[in-house]
């Protein structure tokens, strides 16, 4: 599925470290989404299996918005521009020509809206992952 552009969705209360990106009725199963935090982080938001997960939306091969490629049946995010494959839990690199993994965030839901926190720890090839099930 190609994911659409979207504008900064209104920031949540609470933690100060997450902000509100978007609600999960914008986000269908097997769909991709872009959103722009108020710090300027392109983020692209994966629905997959009954998980939400949150990743950077710049494509570490060149650059490119990883919201408008494709979300494939095993999990993995296709850059439209050279198909790099990344892991959509882990940003790992799962097809070259991408050499290094693609950032992930924190996520969490606060009733039906998916909040977008810090990037989580890279771990070797990877990133510690974060994900909501959505119910």
């Amino acid at each position: 599925m190609t994911g659409a552009a979207e504008g900064l969705f209104e920031s949540g209360r609470g933690d100060p470290e997450f902000e509100a990106v978007a609600s999960v009725g914008e986000l269908a199963e097997g769909t991709v989404l872009q959103r722009v935090r108020s710090k300027g982080d392109a983020i692209c938001l994966v629905r997959h299996n009954g998980e939400i997960s949150a990743l950077s939306d710049i494509c570490t091969h060149q650059h490119f918005s990883m919201s408008l490629g494709d979300l494939l049946p095993d999990g993995s995010l296709q850059c439209a521009w050279h198909g790099a494959r990344y892991d959509c839990r882990t940003g790992e690199v799962k097809q070259v020509p991408a050499t290094s993994p693609l950032p992930v965030f924190q996520v969490r839901l606060q009733g039906d809206t998916i909040m977008v926190g810090p990037r989580c720890e890279r771990v070797g090839a990877k990133y510690e992952p974060s994900t909501v099930r959505v119910t």
